[in-house]
């Protein structure tokens, strides 16, 4: 059960860091490595002691971040952006890979708006053709990520949870969650 609860882990500035377990977000704030900074009511107890589940915590010690320049370019990252969906056909169940929307061989660059999700099927019906060689459609336009946060993506959990994140988590990640 402590795994599947996920709790919201901010930098010493309340800048969010990661989502956690439960359990880790426990063991942190036992340790003296973090605070509990919000909780919604939810209670752990041992035989002897009960505790408050923790919604927020905040680590006691700056985490320093390196800033790059936006956000790396890799197939992880191409995945998340377009929520794991073909962007032929929609299907997330398939085997997913990435594709060039106009193929390498024909002089396709390997970067943001070239590169999408597709399934295997879709991929091997494209082959090496351009997009109006073909009767396929593109779900949205390819496009570089444009907000810092992109990693997260907001967990399911309680509600009580989810209202609590909202507070430190900035819109645009509850927007992209939302349209999963």
């Amino acid at each position: 059960m402590f795994d599947s609860i996920k709790i919201l882990v901010l930098n010493y500035s309340y800048e969010p860091l990661q989502f956690c377990s439960a359990k880790r977000a426990i063991i942190m704030v036992l340790s003296g490595r973090a605070e509990n900074i919000e909780s919604d009511g939810f209670v752990v107890r041992s035989p002897s002691k009960s505790y408050p589940l923790p919604a927020v915590i905040r680590v006691l010690s700056m985490v320093r971040r390196k800033r790059k320049r936006g956000i790396a370019f890799s197939k992880k990252n191409i995945l998340r952006r377009d929520n794991f969906t073909c962007q032929y056909c929609g299907n997330s169940n398939n085997l997913l890979t990435v594709d060039h929307v106009q193929p390498k061989s024909r002089g396709g660059k390997t970067n943001w708006t070239n590169v999408v999700v597709a399934c295997k099927p879709c991929n091997l019906k494209k082959g090496n053709q351009h997009l109006q060689e073909t009767e396929m459609r593109l779900l949205k336009s390819p496009s570089k990520p444009d907000f810092l946060y992109f990693h997260f993506s907001v967990p399911s959990g309680p509600d009580s949870h989810v209202q609590i994140w909202q507070k430190y988590l900035p819109t645009k990640i509850f927007i992209k969650s939302a349209n999963n």
